[in-house]
């Protein structure tokens, strides 16, 4: 019979692995609970209220303090866990979320005088309020994750997570506009306070200590977070900045549409990260003194990557209007050209993500956090002239041109560390992409698919999309399609086993 070892006599890898599936099946849970509440809210609320709720979250994220400190990162990587350092991060932490809600409250009068309508400030005070809970609760999260106590953080993410949109739907369906959306963000953060109940019931060891606050140990907190905070904060920019210059120069309407066509185009991205990232991460770190190796694994993934998110990107192009009539409705149809902009730009996001998942494996993290910095930076220089002058047409122009530094950039990077041939990777994905959809416009007189249903048209686009893609890049290159195929799957198969 087989036995479990003890908590304390458990392996550190065994541990940590055993966390990692359940924070798998808890991210994986919320995904795809989250993708179909999200339609069925599209559905119900007109697009003013998610444009609201997009720059409202935009002023309270900027505000917020405690995720660009970074103090929980500094805590975890702080090799003690003794009274001072807890008590010394649960201090610094829970002072910058209390901070953030206090900046948001004072900036609030500067919004209205700014001209911006009561209901983006009100609204963003509350998400302030719910930043400020999830604050105070990821305090208790990080305690348990320095434990590696994922099971337990999961189990509770993944209760509390579908019950947050209970007064969500109750509200959307009675003409709760924009507070559906706010109500879901600052129930899920109420909710999520729980998660000291349960560090209290799994780390009992922690509530024995005598809390202390050391300011010397605040002083190296600070100083190491500082750095960590600066990256999440570049990250929340380049995601929301676009928003920012819409909601204020366009209007929050133009911004609903907008906020959804982006949500969609992000697919390939969130494909790469749900399924390729953590492989490529752990090969990477593993073969970093293996330079042949490391470099053909570079190359590989880097193939594996556009050959997942070039179809999938063609399939949304072609049949953007079909997708979000048959998700969203009528109503959203502006939403269709955002979409296919954005979608032929974020075909290559998950390229600069694989290129930083790279650069942390071998240890050069800055590399990382210089890509999105100086994405932020395309946005922020760029953004604003191209919104003013064509709307947010403009703003999508920005963020596509960003996304281009971004690739350039990383592939730079990437080419002093390891020797990957772009041209002999992403060649022949491209040209069959380009080749592909050229064919489809060709052809589309000559078939006719008005008459038919729009879950009929999407089906037959889509196919014609992967169908077309694979088959072209079989046909021209056979055998280095197969060998290419077969050592992504037993890369695949060996990071599962291990």
């Amino acid at each position: 019979m087989t036995t479990v070892p003890s908590e304390a006599e458990t392996p550190l890898a065994y541990r940590a692995v055993r966390g990692g599936l359940w924070v798998a099946l808890s991210s994986y849970w919320t995904i795809g609970f989250g993708f179909v509440a999200n339609i069925l809210l599209t559905r119900l609320l007109a697009p003013e209220a998610f444009g609201t709720f997009a720059l409202a979250t935009f002023f309270a994220q900027l505000l917020r303090l405690q995720t660009k400190l970074g103090l929980g990162y500094a805590f975890g990587q702080y090799r003690e866990t003794s009274g001072e350092a807890v008590g010394t991060y649960a201090v610094l932490d829970g002072v910058a979320a209390v901070g953030g809600l206090v900046l948001m409250v004072l900036a609030a009068p500067i919004l209205r005088r700014l001209g911006y309508d009561i209901l983006v400030v009100q609204a963003a005070i509350v998400l302030a309020f719910a930043a400020l809970a999830e604050g105070v609760s990821s305090i208790a999260g990080t305690l348990l994750e320095r434990e590696l106590r994922f099971g337990p953080t999961s189990l509770y993410q993944g209760i509390i997570f579908p019950l947050s949109y209970i007064p969500a739907f109750w509200l959307a369906t009675h003409g709760g506009g924009v507070w559906s959306l706010v109500a879901q963000t600052t129930t899920y953060s109420v909710l999520f306070l729980g998660l000291w109940w349960v560090a209290r019931r799994n780390l009992p060891h922690v509530w024995q200590m005598k809390w202390r606050f050391r300011r010397d140990l605040a002083r190296h907190f600070l100083r190491f977070g500082a750095t960590i905070g600066l990256w999440f904060m570049a990250g929340m920019l380049f995601s929301q900045l676009d928003n920012f210059f819409i909601g204020t120069f366009v209007g929050v309407t133009m911004l609903g549409y907008y906020d959804r066509a982006y949500r969609m185009a992000q697919w390939p991205g969130l494909l790469f990260t749900s399924i390729l990232s953590r492989s490529a991460f752990y090969t990477y770190a593993r073969l970093q003194g293996d330079q042949p190796r490391l470099e053909k694994t570079a190359s590989m993934v880097t193939w594996a990557i556009t050959m997942a998110a070039i179809p999938l990107a063609l399939a949304v192009f072609i049949a953007a209007a079909d997708l979000v009539v048959l998700l969203y409705g009528q109503r959203w149809l502006p939403s269709v050209v955002f979409l296919q902009i954005l979608i032929a730009f974020f075909v290559i996001r998950p390229l600069i993500e694989n290129a930083g998942m790279l650069f942390g494996a071998i240890g050069k993290p800055t590399r990382a956090a210089t890509l999105v910095w100086a994405e932020v930076g395309v946005v922020g220089v760029a953004g604003l002239p191209l919104t003013l002058k064509w709307g947010a047409l403009g703003t999508c122009g920005a963020v596509g041109l960003a996304l281009a530094v971004g690739v350039a950039l990383a592939y730079r990077y990437v080419s002093q560390e390891v020797k990957l041939r772009l041209s002999s990777v992403l060649g022949l994905p491209l040209l069959a992409g380009g080749v592909v959809l050229a064919l489809y416009f060709v052809a589309l007189p000559l078939f006719p698919l008005d008459n038919l249903s729009a879950l009929l048209r999407l089906a037959l686009k889509a196919g014609y999309a992967f169908s077309a893609f694979y088959a072209l890049v079989f046909l021209l290159q056979p055998r280095g399609t197969w060998e290419r195929v077969r050592y992504v799957w037993r890369l695949a198969r060996q990071e599962s086993e291990a």
